[in-house]
């Protein structure tokens, strides 16, 4: 069937903000450093979906936004001369969200990636403004849900949570559309000509991926980086806050630097709901708005990030290198390395958490989350700050929520400010040495079984979902055998490095470990894989700060 065209909400192009205009002297300035291109009436300048779209800057003409869908297009934006086109999508590489189409005659100035993160690092207040704009754009369209992937699931599907989470994790919209709820659903269904029963079906303007695994997911979106062999300054294992303030301060210092990800940016803390107490930010920010300004710093100047990428393996290279085997059969070789891979969610152990991990039971309150969860029963596990925050964010929209706590209170492991919001809360009750026995539902949460630690009485109570932070054990696989941990498994070093012995020993009778530095030379750790961290957002990134230095050090010693 052919496709028809439909208009959407059009924003105007007087709005300052998405369409800021350039003067005739700084146009002329862009074409002495770009590259000059003309379209005709109906010629593609970039494509939905495409990776590395160039940026252009229009010098005259017309051009339009479009989004396809399954049987028809819409017009969603239009831009003309004297500005620059895109979202913040051709500044990182990730697929566009809408097509870009000549409406007319265009002359345009093209640069290419590179060519513009020269450009807006050569002229910082140039820079501010057009990253300013591209990410007001992207709000834009996400606002309006032009180009968003729609994944179309019911509540319960263990694979559509796992896409769900890869593609919210790595900073990708997505809109969920439960079939057992939503009418908007089964009319997509209708159109697809898709039966419910073979969800879930994840859309991406025209592409239609019928129950999609995470991983075909991050092949099709090109997560993860093709670097096969390459050589690298700094390779940075974890893009949580330590790995991403790495990643910048690697980046700005002329380090080549690679950043290898399991999962997505930001780690535990990019589930964060609100981060209060970092500083600079007086009215808190969510962990996925602090990733997200992390990733385009990191990005910006030249980081290399590869998601759903995991280091199977540390060995020695050639050359004094550290050779890094990618699970995906790649490697790189690194003239140094930081361990930034943070630490993983302990599981609860109850009766029927396997039946609802991922589709119930969760490690991070995401906003998808708390929205299935308005006006319902819900449940907190956990006594430390990440448990508090998930509560207070889940309690805006629940009936109610409950803290279970095996200790005697929250005083020992969360915040103050936390502690005194939660007192406060009418919708949060906390129940203090208490422990979830069994967790129990059709399909989906239902209720859950409370046992009382003290006694042993437990009582039935009903809850649709179970948000899990009962800590985290260090996610130190890749480095076993070459680095030494200590007895729980974190990574040690600094002065602990020389007091190894045998294999695993410090091996340099000419100089001391750096305080970052493992039992391996030039081999880093940062950020809660270490022994002895502090486990807190703003440490982390001092260490990722700090680990550059010392990386510095051993490159030019």
């Amino acid at each position: 069937m052919a496709s028809v065209r439909h208009t959407g909400n059009v924003p105007g192009l007087d709005d300052e903000l998405l369409y800021p205009r350039l003067s005739e002297e700084k146009l002329e300035g862009l074409a002495r450093k770009g590259r000059r291109r003309s379209f005709e009436p109906g010629d593609v300048l970039y494509a939905d979906g495409q990776r590395d779209a160039p940026f252009y800057v229009i010098e005259r003409g017309l051009v339009e936004f479009v989004v396809h869908k399954p049987g028809k297009e819409i017009l969603v934006a239009r831009a003309d001369a004297r500005t620059f086109i895109g979202d913040i999508a051709v500044f990182t590489g990730e697929p566009t969200l809408t097509a870009c189409v000549a409406a007319e005659p265009t002359d345009v100035i093209e640069f290419d990636r590179p060519g513009l993160r020269s450009l807006l690092g050569g002229s910082p207040e140039f820079g501010e403004m057009v990253l300013r704009t591209l990410l007001a754009r992207r709000d834009w369209h996400e606002g309006e849900g032009y180009g968003v992937p729609r994944l179309i699931a019911s509540r319960n599907s263990r694979r559509a949570f796992e896409v769900r989470d890869l593609l919210e994790r790595n900073l990708l919209p997505v809109r969920w559309y439960d079939v057992d709820t939503d009418p908007d659903s089964a009319a997509m269904l209708e159109w697809l000509h898709i039966e419910p029963a073979d969800t879930p079906v994840l859309v991406h303007g025209a592409t239609v991926l019928r129950n999609p695994s995470a991983a075909q997911v991050a092949r099709d979106l090109g997560l993860r980086a093709e670097v096969d062999g390459e050589r690298f300054d700094l390779v940075v294992l974890g893009a949580g806050p330590a790995g991403l303030a790495a990643a910048v301060y690697g980046g700005s210092e002329g380090l080549r630097t690679l950043v290898v990800e399991a999962w997505a940016p930001g780690g535990q803390a990019g589930t964060s709901t609100r981060i209060e107490n970092y500083l600079g930010f007086p009215t808190g920010i969510s962990g996925a708005d602090l990733t997200r300004k992390a990733t385009l710093q990191a990005r910006r100047f030249d980081a290399v990030l590869s998601s759903f990428h995991r280091a199977v393996e540390l060995a020695d290279g050639p050359e004094g290198l550290v050779r890094i085997d990618l699970d995906d059969g790649q490697h790189v070789l690194a003239r140094t390395v930081v361990l930034a891979t943070g630490a993983r969610w302990r599981e609860l152990r109850a009766e029927g958490v396997e039946r609802f991990r991922g589709a119930g039971v969760y490690h991070a309150a995401m906003a998808t989350d708390a929205e299935r969860c308005r006006g319902e029963d819900v449940i907190v596990v956990g006594g430390g700050n990440s448990a508090g925050q998930a509560a207070m964010y889940l309690a805006a929209r629940a009936r109610s929520v409950r803290i279970v706590v095996r200790g005697p209170g929250l005083a020992a492991s969360m915040s103050h400010y936390l502690v005194e919001r939660i007192e406060r809360s009418r919708t949060v009750e906390v129940l203090t040495e208490t422990e979830v026995a069994a967790i129990h539902g059709n399909g989906t949460v239902e209720s859950v079984v409370l046992r009382d630690r003290r006694d042993g009485a437990e009582q039935r109570v009903p809850s649709t979902a179970v948000f899990v932070m009962i800590g985290a054990d260090p996610c130190t696989e890749a480095v076993a055998g070459m680095l030494a941990l200590d007895e729980a498994g974190y990574v040690i070093c600094g002065a602990g490095a020389t007091r190894c012995a045998g294999h695993l020993g410090w091996p340099l009778q000419d100089r001391e470990p750096h305080l970052l530095e493992t039992v391996r030379p030039g081999v880093f750790a940062a950020g809660d894989v270490r022994a002895g961290a502090a486990k807190r957002v703003a440490s982390a990134v001092g260490d990722g700060s700090l680990v550059v230095r010392f990386a510095h050090d051993v490159l030019n010693a």
